[in-house]
């Protein structure tokens, strides 16, 4: 998985790439709800066995994602900025000061972990 393609610039037009999309599974909207995570609480480098979106919509911060095989990128993201993170992909950001958005996940296999979890 390239992580270039799970940051999705939305405000510029970019969509969710097709090869982004033949990886994830169907979104749960049932499940999208709001976050606020401060400088004080980053949320800390983690994944999941189901896939993660977070849609941002005030403030800035820096998004870090890690591959199963160790490959890492950092990105800086703002209002209007989505990232995706398929099940297995490790993220965790730190915000600048106060960041707000919606977060929502995928439909949650039967047999799937539940939580963050940490390799």
């Amino acid at each position: 998985m390239d992580t270039n393609l799970c940051v999705i610039r939305l405000n510029d037009g970019e969509r969710v790439s097709g090869t982004l999309r033949n990886v994830l599974d169907t979104p749960d909207m049932t499940t999208i709800g709001p976050f606020a995570v401060s400088k004080e609480r980053p949320t800390e480098l983690h994944y999941h066995d189901f896939d993660e979106y977070w849609l941002f919509t005030e403030g800035m911060t820096t998004v870090t994602l890690r591959t199963a095989d160790g490959q890492t990128n950092s990105y800086r993201i703002g209002p209007g900025d989505l990232v995706v993170t398929p099940k297995s992909v490790e993220h965790g950001h730190i915000p600048d000061n106060i960041v707000k958005g919606v977060q929502w996940v995928s439909v949650i296999a039967h047999n799937a972990r539940r939580g963050h979890l940490h390799r």
